[in-house]
């Protein structure tokens, strides 16, 4: 009675499926702001305003890539597997497209 799908209660395929969905609509959130951190940071750095106030917003930037992209989908990883994955797919992807579009202007 305790066994679905490959194994699985119905609640482990439902905890699943959650954090599938929510690793993609964190990966979504966080590709379209990581392509705004970089924007700002290119933009800055082209200006080249170095002022204390384009310097702490360069800062946040940074801070944002590396959140996105190194400690969020870690820690994501550590609790489940699968929505670590849907979040890096979606994050690579939709910046990935966003970068092109980008590096198109």
């Amino acid at each position: 009675m305790g066994s679905g799908f490959g194994g699985l209660s119905f609640s482990q395929i439902v905890n699943t499926a959650l954090y599938v969905v929510s690793g993609f609509f964190f990966g979504i959130f966080a590709s379209r702001n990581s392509l705004f951190s970089v924007m700002n940071i290119r933009k800055t750095l082209a200006e080249k305003d170095f002022s204390a106030a384009s310097l702490f917003k360069t800062a946040c930037g940074v801070l944002f890539l590396v959140l996105a992209f190194l400690v969020f989908p870690s820690w994501m990883a550590s609790r489940t597997t699968a929505g670590a994955f849907a979040y890096y797919a979606v994050l690579l992807f939709y910046f990935s497209k966003g970068w092109k579009n980008l590096a198109g202007k």
